[in-house]
């Protein structure tokens, strides 16, 4: 074991010094959200083998906002949630003494925030001990509905927590109203615009997404933790058959995060001088070297493009530049794998190679390992932690999403101390005032003429494809959010080719925007014609409708 001088650490330096995680697949029998909490909390706890009662020096309880209690969705789930302060009903389960309260906003990227707060409190002497807690007891719950049992969960012990984050939604209505909602929509539209920026086909697209994959899901079999712990190989991922049904073109139902999981995870910070009171043995500090947090422009329909992210760049720059190291340096990584779009374009921006011998995931991700909502990052960092006691001296880097690729987050782990005082998790309202800044694509929330497809996605139900959804450009550039018609013959069509640049005309129906293929447009005029012929002296609701195509149809010639 190397040594390091913990006696040289400042008395105020944020250190990590306890763990837990709890995988729980009981069913309608599971634990409910506070009782989860409650026994991964326990874990954590007794991880810091402290020579004193831990839980009598706890004086902050952080809860990472849970999936049921998001704002802005309207579910079963929602109108049940019972936990109006969840810090609190956790303080008193555990029978704390805290006096801090704190709950995130939604989001991926929560529990690097929630650390980030943490640490910065603990070195400025506001705080001393903290428990931060997340997960979800989503398959018991949707379990329990679905067999019409009693969900009374719930919890009232009174008062409000403070709040951190950014609470705004993460979709604007105009994107809503074309889809640009559920996650499993959004991020092929990444996915797309990524194959279409590295020529590859569809297939190619693909096999080469199964093949990253599989590593994860290797990875997942392999730790005790997973819900999923089977290794399923790059073609078992990537073909469409019954059981691995298409989700979002290109993504099958195995490339999608699993949220219905009963997954928790818990850590402790504490300041150095703390844990040498409570007598926390050093084999068991973490330090957190850097932790940043930053946002991409934040309207899908605002992006420069869809295969890059300015945020994961400059998030991961400065956690670099903090820590006064490079990524050469980082023996384990966990990039946020909520879909592989999220990694890839996370891979683009480090300039990782898809063959780099550490990998990309120490849980096995969340299509595989599980994702429990806002909080599978604590499950990441509580992974890296075991990992880097293990062998002292390794750095660890992991990374967070919320959202569409929207909300970042990045922090490095060690064992091994830095020098001089905590300053590792800086404002970075300036380097966000840059993003926010970037130069944005006209758009109209109104097209109207000739246009090409920028990405696109089919959405597919059970039953097969049923949206298209597409982002587009008018000839002069200005971007718009459309839908395609909801014809089974033009959704198969484009389910089985090749949309990227594909061209053809976009006009609203007075709500939605709707796209028509150039194929597709020219087969409506001529069938509009046909029909016309059929009128003596023709309607004037035929004729007028059909010259009107007609006139339109010089846009394509």
């Amino acid at each position: 074991m190397p040594e390091f001088k913990y006696s040289n650490v400042n008395d105020n330096t944020p250190i990590l010094v306890g763990n837990g995680q709890l995988t729980d697949k009981r069913g309608v029998d599971g634990y409910n959200y506070l009782e989860i909490l409650t026994e991964v909390s326990k874990k954590a706890i007794e991880d810091c083998s402290s020579s004193l009662s831990l839980k009598e020096h706890i004086d902050t309880v952080a809860v990472i906002r849970f999936v049921a209690d998001t704002p802005h969705r309207d579910s079963a789930t929602s109108n049940l949630w019972g936990y109006p302060n969840m810090p609190r009903s956790l303080s008193n389960s555990l029978n704390l003494s805290s006096t801090n309260e704190i709950y995130t906003t939604t989001g991926g990227n929560s529990p690097q925030i929630a650390l980030n707060e943490l640490a910065n409190r603990i070195k400025d002497n506001q705080i001393e001990c903290a428990l931060l807690a997340g997960g979800e007891s989503l398959d018991t719950f949707v379990s329990r509905l679905k067999e019409g049992l009693e969900v009374n969960w719930g919890d009232d012990p009174g008062g409000e927590p403070e709040l951190i984050g950014k609470s705004t939604d993460g979709t604007n209505d105009h994107e809503k109203l074309h889809g640009l909602f559920d996650p499993s929509s959004v991020y092929p539209l990444f996915a797309n615009a990524l194959r279409g920026v590295n020529n590859q086909t569809i297939d190619e697209h693909m096999q080469d997404t199964g093949k990253l994959f599989e590593s994860f899901s290797k990875i997942a079999s392999e730790n005790k933790h997973s819900w999923f712990p089977t290794h399923r190989s790059a073609s078992e991922i990537a073909t469409v058959v019954p059981e691995n049904r298409m989700i979002g073109l290109p993504y099958t139902k195995y490339m999608n995060s699993i949220m219905r999981v009963n997954q928790s995870s818990a850590m402790i910070m504490t300041s150095a001088k703390k844990a040498r009171e409570l007598g926390i043995p050093e084999s068991k500090w973490i330090f957190m070297h850097a932790g940043s947090c930053l946002n991409d422009i934040w309207h899908i329909s605002e992006r420069k493009d869809y295969h890059s992210s300015p945020a994961i760049k400059a998030c991961t720059d400065t956690v670099f530049d903090l820590a006064d190291m490079s990524l050469d340096q980082i023996n384990y990584l966990d990039l946020y794998s909520c879909f592989p779009s999220a990694v890839q374009i996370a891979m683009k921006e480090l300039c990782l190679q898809q063959d780099d011998v550490r990998g990309f995931t120490v849980t096995g991700g969340l299509p595989y390992f599980g994702g429990p909502g806002n909080a599978y990052v604590m499950n990441s960092i509580a992974t890296m932690m075991d990992k880097l006691r293990l062998n002292p001296g390794t750095f660890g880097l992991a990374t967070a999403n919320g959202w569409y690729i929207t909300k970042h987050g990045a922090g490095i782990f060690s064992s091994k101390p830095f020098e001089g005082e905590w300053n590792q998790a800086i404002d970075t309202s300036k380097l966000q005032a840059k993003i926010d800044s970037a130069d944005k694509p006209n758009f109209t929330e109104t097209p109207e003429g000739k246009a090409s497809v920028e990405t696109y996605t089919v959405v597919h139900s059970r039953e097969g494809p049923n949206k298209g959804i597409i982002i587009g450009r008018l000839e002069d550039g200005t971007r718009f959010l459309a839908n395609t018609e909801k014809d089974s013959s033009v959704l198969e069509y484009m389910s089985n080719n090749d949309m990227l640049k594909a061209s053809g005309y976009v006009s609203t129906d007075g709500k939605r925007n709707i796209f028509l293929l150039k194929r597709n447009y020219l087969n409506v005029v001529r069938d509009d014609m046909e029909e016309m012929m059929e009128y003596k002296k023709g309607s004037t609701q035929y004729v007028n409708g059909s010259l009107k195509r007609a006139d339109n149809i010089r846009l394509f010639n």
